[in-house]
């Protein structure tokens, strides 16, 4: 299977809004989430990096990617990462978080909900094998975070 990248073109913004909110109401449980207040920032503001996620040129979830970090001063933040369920235990995750990685090299924090064990544990495996285990892991519970972060450095 090939995995790709591509940056979204504005002209697709509604099919990624229509994913987050699937993303949403996933993670949040909810069928009624709400709006995602940042989507047009991704067109708007530098630093940041809207990409859809391909499977065999199909359309196989999205990533959200940012310089809105918490710990490290300057690190890529990988703020929102969804695969569609159908597209789900074919390491499509693992490889696509892995590209973004190569993506921006340098500091890296990837954060999860306290409430989303299944994404701490996802998130764990693929930065452990990414960094050969050279990680660092904290967990906020602040008026800005509730949960685990992990920061490195993907130039080694």
């Amino acid at each position: 299977m090939e995995i790709k990248l591509r940056l979204v073109d504005i002209k697709n913004k509604e099919a990624l809004r229509a994913m987050i909110n699937d993303y949403q109401g996933e993670i949040l449980k909810s069928e009624a989430p709400e709006e995602y207040k940042y989507l047009d920032s991704y067109w708007q503001k530098p630093d940041r990096y809207p990409y859809f996620i391909e499977a065999d040129e199909k359309i196989a979830g999205f990533v959200l990617v940012n310089k809105y970090n918490l710990i490290e001063k300057d690190a890529m933040n990988l703020t929102e990462f969804y695969i569609k369920p159908k597209f789900r235990k074919q390491d499509i995750g693992k490889i696509s978080a892995k590209k973004v990685f190569d993506l921006f090299p340098g500091k890296w924090e990837v954060r999860e909900l306290e409430s989303n064990p299944f994404s701490q544990k996802f998130w764990r495996n693929v930065i452990a094998e990414y960094t050969g285990k050279n990680y660092k892991e904290v967990v906020l519970n602040n008026e800005k975070w509730h949960g685990p972060i992990q920061t490195f450095d993907t130039i080694r």
